[in-house]
């Protein structure tokens, strides 16, 4: 267990701090964030029976305690790219119940894996197109071109 912790936290730190400090400006208050989105994985994966991907955890947790900053704080959050008021009761992702998550998980199995590994980057961990063309060696029109062929499979596949 603890090796498999170890491997996480090495293949993940960097990414988790680098999405932290896109919403909160101290580095102590990214440091404390990303501290507790490590123990909620640890915990997690003790327990974790379930197909879900790990990224989305990771990345679902960030999203979480993020918002409970804000919430602990009472302020707004305030991205380059967008201003998110959060409620008092509400985490970023209890929009979605857990079977409509799971759902959307199969439905993202059955895309092609360029096309899924590109969605989750931009809509899940935040990746630009820019980012991702570049990471990709592909063009920003190729980019969105594969996103938005996956959000119109999930649109049409979804009840």
């Amino acid at each position: 267990m603890m090796e498999q912790f170890k491997a996480i936290y090495s293949e993940y730190k960097h990414r988790v701090y680098f999405f932290v400090k896109k919403y909160v400006q101290r580095d102590e208050d990214v440091e404390d964030i990303v501290q507790d989105i490590f123990v909620h994985i640890w915990k997690y994966a003790e327990k974790n029976n379930t197909k879900v991907p790990l990224e989305a955890i990771i990345f679902k947790t960030c999203k979480q305690e993020v918002a409970n900053f804000y919430r602990k704080n009472k302020m707004i959050m305030v991205s380059s790219e967008n201003i998110v008021n959060v409620d008092e009761d509400e985490t970023i992702d209890e929009i979605f119940t857990e079977e409509q998550i799971s759902q959307i998980e199969a439905l993202l199995d059955k895309l092609p894996q360029q096309t899924k590994k590109l969605f989750i980057q931009n809509k899940i961990e935040n990746l630009s197109y820019s980012q991702l063309a570049k990471e990709n060696n592909i063009s920003k029109t190729a980019i969105g071109k594969q996103i938005n062929k996956a959000i119109s499979f999930l649109k049409v596949n979804l009840q």
